[in-house]
């Protein structure tokens, strides 16, 4: 009977209590005093990618890969006309459907090669 309702949970996104939820993944960047947020959505294509610029010097991207049950995020400096990878984290998700309480995965602080600037990224989980 757990089980069922797990995968109930899982399939159609329906709490124990009958009401529905959403399993909700965002991500928040911020440079130089301005801040971007990135809603994750699940993505089968492991090249889908969801991305943000910040100031048109970094790229900031997520990318939620619900088979695999993980989240990777990047972050890229803007060198020239390309762009050079500077930090990629890869966080485990909980099996669940809806943890009970949000689920944080840490603020990153990235500096970048030149004149030492800060960005700073954090992502959480949670349910509506």
């Amino acid at each position: 009977m757990k089980l069922t309702l797990q995968l109930l949970t899982l399939v159609f996104g329906i709490s124990h209590a009958g009401l529905a939820t959403s399993l909700n993944i965002a991500c928040d960047a911020e440079y130089g005093g301005k801040a971007e947020r990135i809603i994750v959505r699940p993505a089968a294509d492991a090249f889908s990618f969801q991305s943000v610029s910040l100031e048109d010097r970094f790229r900031f991207q997520a990318q939620w890969l619900p088979q695999r049950s993980k989240l990777k995020t990047f972050l890229y400096e803007r060198r020239g006309r390309s762009f050079v990878l500077l930090h990629a984290s890869e966080y485990p998700l909980p099996p669940s459907a809806c943890p009970k309480e949000g689920l944080d995965f840490g603020l990153n602080k990235v500096y970048a090669s030149e004149l030492e600037r800060e960005v700073l990224y954090q992502c959480r989980m949670y349910c509506e």
